[in-house]
């Protein structure tokens, strides 16, 4: 394979890596709607157990429970969108950093035609500043990967906490005499936003993943041909 299709070939895998960003940040937002449901979930259930009285008194532990995992889903994306809006700018510089090399690797191309000395020596110039750049921005990019990575991993705990929650909680309903219909509303809400947690969850790590082998294949396959320069 020639340099220049070679070249642009690691173009395009950084068109990905950005694409890829924006699918995971497109997924990331759609957590932010699942923490509002569990706080008003959480509501619910504390009115259910209000209304039971001194019947609804273990119901009234579960409930507290189900507050501060609303609140464990909310600490746990709170620092991503800032994260994400990072990340996504990062991939996108070095897409078009990237954009950059090209053309002046085609103008250096041209000037070593026709041997244009002075032209040559300031193209280098350039190229050597555009690929600290690039190095810069790669390693930002990995060290933002990492910190999404670590922000997000508590969640698959919460899903854990959750679906234990909602066994206990539909164990109590069935106990409740009269209360039990509402009772069991919530640990059915609460099954379902969980499910939901959980697949989210599970389609935003694959994301990741998928995202943090893009960057390492990229990193690998060029890092030769441009770095050493």
């Amino acid at each position: 394979m020639s340099e220049n299709l070679y070249l642009r070939r690691v173009g395009e895998e950084y068109n990905t890596i950005y694409e890829q960003c924006e699918r995971l940040n497109i997924e990331l937002q759609k957590l932010v709607p699942l923490a509002k449901q569990m706080h008003l979930l959480s509501s619910n259930a504390v009115a259910s157990a209000a209304r039971a009285g001194s019947k609804g008194d273990a119901f009234r532990v579960l409930t507290q429970d189900i507050q501060l995992l609303g609140d464990d889903v909310s600490a746990s994306i709170q620092a991503t969108p800032t994260v994400m809006a990072e990340i996504v700018m990062l991939a996108a510089n070095l897409a078009q950093l990237f954009t950059h090399y090209l053309l002046l690797d085609d103008l250096h191309t041209r000037a070593e035609n026709n041997k244009k000395v002075t032209s040559d020596g300031f193209l280098n110039h350039v190229q050597q500043r555009i690929v600290e750049d690039i190095k810069d921005n790669n390693h930002e990019l990995s060290r933002g990967l990492n910190s999404l990575s670590n922000e997000l991993s508590p969640i698959a705990i919460v899903v854990k906490k959750g679906e234990y929650l909602s066994v206990c909680s539909s164990v109590e309903a069935a106990s409740a005499g009269e209360h039990g219909v509402s009772f069991e509303a919530v640990a059915s809400m609460l099954r379902e936003l969980v499910g939901q947690l959980g697949k989210q969850s599970a389609r935003q790590r694959s994301l990741l993943r998928d995202l943090s082998e893009s960057m390492e294949k990229q990193q690998q396959t060029h890092q030769h041909l441009i770095y050493t320069r």
